[in-house]
């Protein structure tokens, strides 16, 4: 009797402790009850994406706690007018061919760059092509007596090479000398001067037709150095009058040599849209003009 008792006693207790567990248990989850940190797992840390700025330096990593501020990058400033603009000579250029190319008179991109005639000029040398505010009055008066440079004398080379026979062949041409025109080849024009787009007149012909000098001058270039051109000549007529004959398919003359008006320097060759043309044009103090405001009217 006394061990029924005994055990009716401890189930009771039992029963009252497990009851009181529940209690605690149910309060806990209630009070979002959280466990020792020693039995808590490693927190999840979320950290935002770090941009590198393209001037950080790069010691900067995800792991350094440092964020790096960025800005947005402005634009590339464009060059400052007053800034000074080159040219790298390359193998067969003269300096007549540089200054066609960009519009510039030949005589001031000389005295910008201190070259005296026969403008012997090296390939990889640097032009400042930022040249005084217009023409220079002569080049009797600014840079001696011009004359006719000799065959290749002037043509860009390498540096240290010989110069050749060097010198001048004395046949000065005058300052103030005004050419005496003549059309440089009979066709009708297919394109006229068109300021800004067409720099001067292109005439139709068959290919192979003779292409005549349309002055006396001095074959200042010879080449295929400049893009779009083809094969070009240009004729120095006077310390301010040159021209141009381009889309050529053989050249009969070559740089240093003198020419006389209505002589035959190239045959017709085809254009870029390849129908068979000459352009042709004529320049004033490095700055392109009208050629039929010059030429014979026909």
């Amino acid at each position: 009797m006394v061990s029924c008792i005994h055990v009716f006693v401890h189930a009771r207790a039992l029963r009252q402790q497990l009851i009181a567990a529940g209690l605690v248990l149910l309060v806990a989850c209630n009070n979002n009850y959280q466990a020792p940190v020693s039995e808590q797992g490693a927190p999840q840390v979320v950290q935002p994406p770090l941009i590198l700025s393209g001037d950080a330096p790069a010691s900067q990593s995800r792991g350094n706690p440092t964020p790096v501020a960025t800005a947005a990058r402005a634009p590339a400033a464009s060059r400052p007018l007053g800034q000074a603009r080159t040219h790298t000579v390359r193998r067969g250029e003269t300096l007549y061919s540089i200054a066609f190319q960009y519009d510039l008179d030949f005589r001031a991109l000389a005295l910008a760059n201190n070259l005296n005639p026969p403008y012997t000029i090296f390939v990889d040398q640097e032009l400042k092509l930022e040249v005084g505010q217009g023409a220079p009055a002569s080049s009797s008066s600014v840079i001696g007596n011009l004359g006719t440079p000799v065959a290749n004398n002037s043509v860009a080379r390498a540096q240290g090479t010989a110069t050749g026979s060097g010198g001048l062949i004395r046949q000065p041409i005058g300052a103030n000398t005004e050419p005496s025109w003549q059309w440089p080849l009979s066709g009708q024009i297919i394109r006229g001067f068109e300021n800004g787009q067409n720099k001067g007149i292109d005439i139709g012909a068959r290919l192979g037709d003779p292409v005549y000098a349309a002055s006396d001058g001095d074959v200042v270039y010879s080449g295929r150095g400049i893009q779009g051109a083809g094969e070009l000549i240009i004729l120095r007529h006077s310390d301010r009058y040159l021209s141009a004959y381009a889309y050529n398919s053989a050249m009969r003359v070559k740089e240093g040599d003198r020419v006389r008006a209505g002589q035959q320097i190239a045959e017709v060759g085809a254009s870029s849209a390849g129908d068979p043309a000459l352009h042709f044009e004529i320049r004033v103090d490095g700055k392109s003009v009208d050629p039929t405001g010059l030429l014979p009217r026909r």
